[in-house]
């Protein structure tokens, strides 16, 4: 291969040691298939008087190289990119052909592609802090309006806790007294009859 051919070498290609690892790399990804990285081997000329077996060693050690691993992937996206006209076309033959088994897929992809679906979320969080005194006399006024006994409520609240809970259940009490509205007033009885 006339050296002048190569175009412009990307960065990992251009790190190869030589012209003959850049031949290696412009076979294999231009000849795909069973004992590529062989026959770009000896098409590089790497082994040309060995033995297949030697040569298959010689290209194993060459495509596991990571330069080479490097200039194989830089190579092959422009083989990708330069392949792209052929991919629409054949993209663009599904689109127009209604009875091809991909129709439906060719077409839904086209259109997200150009129109993208926008799915949007909102979410909301609330966050409630409770006051566990205020819980606790919540569920001790529950229990006790179930008549639970002394004893379930010492097992609940403990000793030390059920004493607190009584002490806020009697200050809540005498709150809710002291803001009561007393109406001052003067009664008769009515007799009956």
């Amino acid at each position: 291969m006339a050296r002048k051919d190569w175009g412009q070498l990307g960065p990992a290609m251009r790190a190869l040691p030589n012209d003959r690892w850049r031949d290696f790399v412009y076979h294999l990804v231009n000849n795909p298939g069973y004992g590529a990285q062989s026959r770009a081997a000896r098409l590089a000329g790497f082994g040309e008087s060995s033995t297949p077996t030697v040569v298959a060693k010689i290209a194993h050690r060459l495509a596991h190289d990571e330069r080479m691993i490097a200039a194989i992937a830089e190579e092959s996206k422009k083989i990708v990119r330069a392949g792209s006209p052929e991919a629409v076309n054949a993209l663009y033959a599904m689109i127009r052909n209604p009875d091809h088994k991909g129709h439906e897929r060719a077409v839904a992809m086209v259109l997200d592609r150009v129109d993208p679906v926008v799915t949007q979320q909102n979410v909301s969080v609330t966050h409630r802090t409770i006051d566990p005194d205020a819980e606790a006399l919540e569920e001790y006024r529950a229990l006790k309006a179930l008549g639970t006994s002394r004893e379930k409520l010492l097992e609940l609240f403990g000793h030390n806790g059920l004493a607190r809970v009584e002490q806020q259940e009697a200050a809540d009490t005498v709150k809710r007294l002291e803001a009561a509205k007393v109406i001052d007033g003067d009664y008769s009885e009515v007799p009956r009859g």
